[in-house]
């Protein structure tokens, strides 16, 4: 069989992959000059930069079938997270004390007894077995889940900015239940870093694919069920698999559209380069202010705490969501980052920004499943991320789908 997959991003590879184990012929069609999509690597004055924040979940099931940790040279984050009040200089460390116990007191001195035992019993419901059960059945949406669950103010304004990070959505209207995903998929695995950025997890499933089988830097232009269309011409296929993000979906096949408008989420990064680090482990530094005027910054983080760069200096990054996110301001993160570190700040050099637009998929917030029901629109298959739910898993679970859906095995997991 003859199979077209529109779009280089890791569902699409995944198919392609799948099906070339398989025996049958692929071509992968994509607009950009290299695979990957939104997980995407820069190489900036001989640093390696992500373009957004990413780590990739371990826990994760399909990322065990289909990646190869060990080959990535990946490094943990902590199993701990650290909020900042800017104002008040005051730190708060959280973190998972059945995993690392050493943070069961420090969690407790930052959030309170009652607050840490609410933390425990959610933790306590997180199964390893089945991440996404609780995505299962409808929820309510993340800011209201949050209050519901009757944490402290100064503690839902850390889990705030931590789940405005995941989504990429301010509002918090994404659903309740996948805050319960995510919570398990930190609960029961890591999140690391590849030692050359994240489309290393991308690249190593292409490399996987027969020379050839990928066409970058050709745009399809138009799809059908058996035919894509671009500015060399029309091909013809057996089977047409459009694996793009939600927002050239809906522009390529517009009866894929959803009921409810097409919202941005927008990511971007503004990176400095330090002598020294602000901070020397390996962990997210969350905004409690953030949202307040002169707060924009959601989060920092130092991937040299990780792996070290070459000429011995730091990258400091911090993430912008929102409406701040569509034109980064580098004065202005510089000095409200001067009210987090100091006037070591002073002597930073901005390295690079990034962006990243349509960063994550935005789904009707009253639907329920672990998968968008429709596989086939107008005779052509949809994977992706906005197939299922915003994440590494979902992506890869939409994928595993098509595959299940026309008679394929999916393949041996490269992690056991």
């Amino acid at each position: 069989m003859r199979i077209a997959v529109v779009g280089a991003g890791i569902a699409g590879l995944a198919v392609a992959l799948g099906c070339e184990l398989a025996g049958h012929e692929v071509t992968v069609y994509e607009k950009s000059e290299t695979v990957g999509g939104r997980m995407k690597t820069l190489q900036e004055h001989g640093h390696t930069v992500d373009a957004g924040f990413h780590v990739l979940h371990t826990a994760y099931p399909t990322v065990r079938r289909w990646i190869d940790l060990e080959a990535l040279n990946a490094k943990a984050m902590d199993n701990c997270t650290v909020s900042i009040h800017p104002e008040r200089g005051r730190r708060r460390l959280l973190g998972d004390a059945l995993r690392s116990p050493q943070y069961m007191l420090p969690t407790l001195r930052s959030v309170g007894v009652s607050d840490g035992v609410r933390f425990l019993k959610w933790r306590m419901t997180t199964r390893a077995s089945d991440l996404e059960r609780s995505l299962d059945t409808s929820s309510p949406s993340i800011s209201e889940g949050l209050r519901s669950r009757n944490f402290r103010p100064s503690t839902q304004r850390v889990l705030r900015s931590l789940f405005a990070g995941i989504t990429l959505d301010p509002s918090l209207n994404e659903r309740f239940s996948f805050a319960d995903f995510t919570w398990s998929a930190m609960a029961h695995g890591k999140m690391v870093v590849p030692r050359q950025g994240i489309q290393a997890v991308p690249l190593q499933l292409a490399r996987r694919l027969k020379a050839g089988t990928v066409r970058c830097n050709t745009q399809a232009t138009s799809v059908s069920a058996s035919s894509v269309t671009t500015a060399d011409g029309v091909e013809e296929y057996d089977c047409v698999v459009l694996a793009t993000p939600q927002h050239v979906t809906h522009r390529l096949l517009p009866a894929a559209a959803d009921d409810h408008p097409l919202q941005e989420r927008l990511t971007s990064t503004v990176v400095f380069q330090a002598k020294a680090p602000p901070f020397k482990r390996a962990r997210l530094l969350l905004n409690e202010q953030w949202g307040a005027p002169g707060h924009s910054v959601l989060h920092v983080h130092v991937p040299t705490n990780l792996h070290p760069s070459d000429d011995g200096t730091h990258l400091v990054v911090a993430t912008l969501v929102g409406p701040e996110a569509a034109h980064p301001d580098v004065h202005a993160v510089a000095i409200e980052l001067e009210q987090w570190f100091g006037s070591q700040v002073k002597d930073w050099r901005h390295l690079c920004n990034t962006t990243v637009r349509y960063a994550l998929p935005h789904q009707d917030p009253e639907h329920h499943g672990r998968l968008v029901q429709e596989l086939l629109v107008d005779g052509v298959y949809l994977v992706g991320d906005h197939r299922a739910h915003p994440s590494v898993q979902g992506a890869l679970a939409s994928a595993e789908r098509f595959l299940t859906h026309i008679g394929l095995q999916i393949p041996p997991a490269v992690n056991g």
